[in-house]
C-alpha cells in the first residue's frame, strides 16, 4: 500500500467537503450573479463560505476575495503594490518571486524580522513575505512585530499563508497584515479555489475586469462548487500533529547515514520535514521511492526540477542541496507509517549510496 506523505503539495478532499460540493454540480447550478433563484441560491453558498473563510482566519466576510488559486492571489497582491521597490526574503515561493522578479526592482533579504526591517525604506511599495516555508517548514519569526514596524513606515504588508493555513493558527487580527493568500487544496479542499484577504478591499485594484462579481474585485463567474467546498474545509479544519514528523526524524538520527534537517533550531510546521542526503539525487530518489512505496517530494510541487534556490540562499552545500527530500505528513498520518516510511526510504539510499561521501555541511 502506498504511503503519501506528500501533504504540503496537496491534500485530498475530505468526504465532507465532497458531500457539501455535489448540489452545485446539479440540482443547485445557477449563476450567482442571476437574480432569480437559482442564482439566488447559488450566491447563498459564496456567502455562506464567505464567513466559513472568514471566520477560521478571524476576518470579516466582506474581506475576503475568491480566486483560482494562492498563486493568483499572490500575483493579485503583488500587481497591486504602488511604484518602488519590492521587499521579499530569500525563502519566497515562486508564486511572489517571479511577479515581483517581472514587476522590477526587487530587494531580497534573509527571512528574518530584523533583515526585513532594516530594509524597509520610504521606496518600499510592498512587503511580501511567506509565513511559513514550503519546502523546509520554517516558520517566519515574529510577523505581528515586522507587520507593526512596517505600518508605523506606511509599507504595505502581504502575507503568503497557503502552508500555515489548516496547520496553525492564523489571525489577520494579530498578524496586522494588509492582504493574504492561501489556497483550499492545501487544507483538504478541492484544487482551482483561492483566497485572497483583504484588510481594506476598497483600496483594491482588480486584475480582472470585464464583470461585476465579486463587488467588482475579480471579474469572472465564480466556481460555486468549489467556493461551497472551501467554505466547508474552512470549517472542517484541525491541526496537524507532530508525533509522525518527530519520529521520522528520530529514525533518522538513528540510521547512521549522513543527513541533516533543514531549518532544525528554528520553529517549523508541525508535519514537515526537509531532509539533505549529500551525495544522493533527490529527483532519482523520489522516482525510486515511489516504486517503493513512498510518495515525497524533492521540493515545491509547483516547481521541481533543480536545486532548491531556497536551500541554497539559506547556506545548504549544492552537494546536500541536490539530495533534498520534502517530507510532509497529514491528519491521518500514523507514526506506524512514519516508521515504515523511513525504513524505506534509508533502504532505498542505503542501495543507492554514492561511495565516499560523508560530509553534510553546515546547514
Amino acid at each position: 500500500m502506498m504511503i503519501y506523505l506528500d501533504y504540503n503539495a496537496t491534500t485530498p478532499c475530505a468526504p465532507e467537503v465532497v458531500e457539501a460540493m455535489q448540489p452545485y454540480f446539479g440540482t443547485v447550478f445557477g449563476n450567482p450573479s442571476s437574480l432569480h433563484p437559482f442564482g439566488a441560491a447559488a450566491e447563498k453558498a459564496v456567502r455562506r463560505a464567505a464567513e466559513q473563510v472568514a471566520k477560521l482566519i478571524c476576518a470579516e466576510p466582506e474581506q475576503i476575495l475568491f480566486t483560482g488559486s494562492a498563486t493568483e492571489s499572490n500575483n493579485h497582491a503583488i500587481r497591486n503594490a504602488p511604484p518602488g521597490e519590492l521587499l521579499l526574503t530569500t525563502a519566497e515561493h515562486a508564486s511572489l518571486y517571479e511577479p515581483a522578479r517581472l514587476r522590477g526592482s526587487v530587494r531580497l533579504v534573509p527571512p528574518c524580522p530584523e533583515a526585513v526591517i532594516a530594509a524597509a525604506s520610504a521606496g518600499t511599495a510592498l512587503a511580501a513575505l511567506n509565513l511559513a516555508n514550503h519546502e523546509t517548514g520554517e516558520l517566519l519569526p515574529e510577523p505581528e512585530r515586522i507587520a507593526r514596524r512596517l505600518r508605523e513606515r506606511g509599507i504595505p504588508l502581504h502575507f503568503d499563508a497557503t502552508q500555515a493555513v489548516g496547520k496553525l493558527p492564523v489571525d489577520v487580527r494579530l498578524l496586522g497584515c494588509d492582504s493574504m493568500a492561501f489556497s483550499a487544496h492545501k487544507l483538504y479542499g478541492p484544487k482551482g479555489v483561492g483566497v485572497l484577504y483583504l484588510r481594506e478591499p476598497e483600496r483594491f485594484r482588480p486584475l480582472l475586469t470585464g464583470g461585476g462579481q465579486q463587488r467588482g474585485l475579480r471579474a469572472g463567474t465564480l466556481n460555486v462548487p468549489g467556493i461551497a467546498g472551501l467554505g466547508k474545509a474552512a470549517e472542517l479544519v484541525r491541526f496537524p500533529s507532530s508525533a509522525p514528523r518527530d519520529r521520522f526524524e528520530a529514525c533518522l538520527a538513528c540510521s547512521g547515514i549522513p543527513h541533516r534537517i533543514a531549518g532544525t533550531g528554528h520553529a517549523r510546521l508541525p508535519q514537515t520535514c526537509c531532509v539533505l542526503f549529500p551525495g544522493q539525487d533527490g529527483m532519482k530518489l523520489v522516482a525510486l521511492l515511489g516504486e517503493a512505496g513512498v510518495a515525497v517530494s524533492s521540493g515545491s510541487a509547483c516547481s521541481s526540477g533543480g536545486l532548491s534556490r531556497i536551500l541554497l540562499a539559506a547556506g545548504a552545500d549544492p552537494v546536500a542541496a541536490a539530495g533534498a527530500l520534502r517530507v510532509s505528513f497529514g491528519l491521518h498520518s500514523t507514526v506506524r507509517e512514519a516508521e515504515t516510511a523511513a525504513d524505506i526510504i534509508l533502504e532505498t539510499i542505503r542501495k543507492h549510496q554514492t561511495p565516499g561521501v560523508i560530509d553534510v555541511g553546515s546547514y
